[in-house]
């Protein structure tokens, strides 16, 4: 029986948890809080409103996560009690080890707002880059995709663009990837991606976005065909970097990162990169 752990109860636990139960994809889901009252009433909720919303997925609470079951993918939200520290920093070991174990052969997802360090300090300890992602890359594009459409007065499903880097405030938005019905942004609008980017960075995606983006890495990563996303994910060897998380595009499916994605860069796009990689490099 598939299962899927979301490490905290709060909004943005919340929310992904009803985007999954509505899907129908997983047959049980559990809410895990320091708060065992908050993850039990928001599993209660989530639960009783199923009959009515359609779907008959199984969610329950807990307090830890030893009391879960064996899981086939465990997603950490911002409300998990994540450490903060300086940027750059890594999580301590102590936080990222259980999280390790309770994932065992399955996927982790970091779907905070926290950047990639998560994603990083489980690489260091040995799980493989295949089992592990972060999913705020995702919710960075959707967001300029808006930024954009408002910017250029279209509907944010006609735009189309890729992003690199360390998102959402070190955003590469690699030259010509962005396009409106097929037509390069650039061309259209010079100075649009320039004013989008500046906005993004003055921003920090809600609950919702986080959860929605997570929800969608999910559904690839447990997709029976490979589908892109841009997700953090830990380099090795591709564009010529080793050790170092950032934000690429990557190919997901069958429970597995499948590797990532290398676009062509120019010149200035890709001292930018590098840059960014090495800045995000982590010790062994």
């Amino acid at each position: 029986m598939s299962c899927i752990g979301i490490l905290g109860a709060g909004e943005t636990g919340a929310t992904l948890a009803r985007r999954l139960a509505e899907t129908g994809r997983f047959r049980s889901l559990w809410l895990v809080d320091p708060d065992l009252g908050r993850a039990k009433g928001k599993a209660l909720d989530l639960l009783q409103s199923g009959p009515g919303e359609g779907y008959d997925t199984l969610v329950s609470g807990a307090e830890r996560l030893e009391d879960l079951p064996p899981l086939q993918a465990l997603v950490v939200t911002e409300a998990a009690g994540l450490p903060r520290s300086s940027p750059g920093a890594l999580p301590p070991e102590s936080f990222v080890r259980p999280l390790v174990a309770a994932v065992g052969a399955g996927f982790l997802l970091d779907a905070t707002a926290e950047g990639a360090a998560l994603v990083a300090a489980a690489i260091r300890l040995g799980l493989p880059r295949a089992q592990v992602a972060g999913s705020l890359p995702l919710a960075t594009a959707a967001a300029l995709r808006t930024l954009l459409a408002e910017d250029l007065q279209a509907a944010a499903r006609d735009v189309s663009l890729t992003i690199l880097g360390q998102p959402p405030v070190r955003t590469i938005l690699p030259r010509g990837s962005a396009a409106l019905g097929g037509a390069p942004i650039e061309r259209l609008s010079p100075l649009a991606e320039r004013r989008a980017l500046e906005r993004l960075g003055q921003r920090v995606p809600g609950p919702v976005s986080l959860a929605t983006a997570a929800a969608r890495v999910l559904l690839a990563v447990f997709g029976r065909t490979p589908a892109v996303r841009p997700v953090f994910a830990g380099l090795d060897g591709e564009y010529g970097q080793r050790r170092s998380v950032v934000a690429v595009p990557a190919r997901l499916g069958l429970g597995r990162l499948q590797g990532v994605v290398e676009i062509p860069l120019d010149p200035v796009d890709r001292a930018a990169f590098d840059t960014l990689a090495e800045r995000a490099s982590f010790p062994r």
